[in-house]
């Protein structure tokens, strides 16, 4: 199941109403940034606004809407305001669980690991827990 959902920002320039819009593809934006990139910046890219003109500050000075959340996006949309942070980590734990999976059916021979959420946790938090410790020892 593909997550998307559409950004838009409404602004007026020199008179003139402009609704630059950019269809995100959020697996994509995750898999490439492991988070999201600066979506201003993607905006106006998209809609040849250049990043260093009166007209990219207009822009800036509104919030982005988002619209057409597809997927697990759509749990994250409340009106037009999307939780980006709480999608990314959804995002990340559904992953992580998705790489796990095999090993889950092979050792506890659980199919859906969402009918066991205590050990859905449990997994989780252990393996957040061992990237803290090997990250904490790689900088040490």
């Amino acid at each position: 199941m593909a997550n998307k959902i559409t950004a838009n920002i409404t602004f007026y320039f020199k008179g003139e109403t402009f609704t630059p819009t950019l269809e995100l593809n959020l697996d994509e934006l995750m898999q490439r940034y492991n988070g999201f990139p600066p979506l201003y910046e993607m905006l106006a890219a998209e809609n040849n606004i250049d990043s260093y003109s009166y007209h990219y500050e207009m822009m800036l000075a509104e919030d982005i809407q988002f619209s057409n959340a597809e997927g697990y996006a759509s749990q994250f949309l409340n009106g037009s305001e999307f939780d980006q942070t709480g999608f990314e980590h959804f995002w990340k734990d559904h992953h992580i669980l998705a790489n796990l999976q095999p090993i889950i059916k092979q050792e506890l021979n659980i199919d859906d690991i969402e009918q066991h959420p205590n050990l859905k946790r449990v997994l989780l938090a252990a393996y957040h827990s061992g990237k803290k410790t090997r990250t904490t020892e790689l900088d040490g």
